[in-house]
């Protein structure tokens, strides 16, 4: 068991040093968090390239960079440009809080933009994905929910994304609920519950969830989207049935993770963000792949 986990991190190690790692902000105790950038092989080639954020799950408390890498693989085979985002939580930096990670995510939308030069981007199609507190994180930015720190002292633009994914995400965090420790009050908490601050004018977001998520209601995604809609958002929500907290894994159901994927797919050419091709292909025939994997 101990080899199988060491070769596990080998293989992620491996897949990061392919990726072109940014610095994007650096911390008062000298650390820096970074964004990995995967990028097509003719990024440079043709109309600037759309961009994925990837804001991985763990409910501020741990968490892996590397868990939507196959998404972001899957996506960088489609044209665009993906990145996996480093923000903080308790456990890569002791006594951080949701706020400083909402921080983190904010810093990491706006630096991007500013390489929409030397990486080709579209500064118009930054798309934020996220699971767990990653997909709060990605939603806080899209609403434009207000927090100390970088939202204030920048332009609320440079920090938006243009459109946000949410799977699995933490909607609303309520006492002795998901998340809810890694809070200093309920004060705190309430800051990042997103139901209360529903308003107009917010960018395309679709949710996916899993009808037996066992650590966040599925009820909360259902409420929240329908709150959307009442405000006119375009809000997509999307449950599957019977599927637990982290259905979307590829290496915790691989046919979830496709059907996933062809429900993203949809949505972001539906709105106008990634259009599909004439010769698009169904994730599968890439997922596969035994060279990427």
């Amino acid at each position: 068991m101990n080899k199988g986990f060491k070769w596990m991190n080998e293989r992620e190690k491996l897949l990061l040093k392919s990726a072109r790692t940014l610095p994007y902000k650096s911390l008062q105790d000298g650390d820096e968090l970074s964004i990995h950038f995967f990028l097509p092989k003719d990024f440079k080639e043709g109309p600037p390239r759309p961009v994925f954020l990837f804001f991985n799950s763990g409910a501020w408390d741990r968490g892996n960079v590397i868990q939507f890498a196959p998404q972001a693989l899957y996506y960088v085979e489609r044209g665009a440009v993906c990145g996996l985002v480093e923000y903080r939580n308790r456990a890569s930096h002791p006594g951080s809080k949701p706020l400083q990670s909402l921080q983190d995510g904010l810093a990491a939308i706006r630096y991007t933009r500013q390489q929409a030069e030397p990486l080709h981007l579209d500064r118009n199609r930054v798309i934020a994905v996220g699971a767990g507190a990653g997909g709060n994180i990605a939603a806080c930015a899209l609403m434009g929910i207000p927090t100390s720190g970088l939202a204030a002292e920048s332009d609320p633009l440079e920090t938006r994304p243009n459109a946000a994914v949410l799977v699995s995400s933490i909607i609303e965090v309520n006492k002795g609920g998901y998340g809810y420790d890694a809070f200093a009050d309920a004060a705190e908490a309430r800051l990042l519950s997103l139901s209360r601050h529903v308003d107009s004018g917010v960018p395309p977001m679709l949710l996916i969830h899993g009808t037996a998520d066992r650590l966040v209601p599925h009820e909360d995604a259902a409420e929240f989207a329908a709150k959307m809609e009442r405000k006119k958002n375009p809000c997509d929500y999307i449950e599957f049935e019977g599927r637990d907290h982290h259905f979307f894994n590829l290496n915790v159901d691989p046919v979830s993770y496709e059907a996933s994927l062809a429900v993203i797919d949809e949505f972001l050419d539906r709105r106008g963000i990634l259009k599909k091709e004439g010769n698009h292909e169904s994730p599968q025939l890439i997922t596969w792949r035994e060279k990427d994997y």
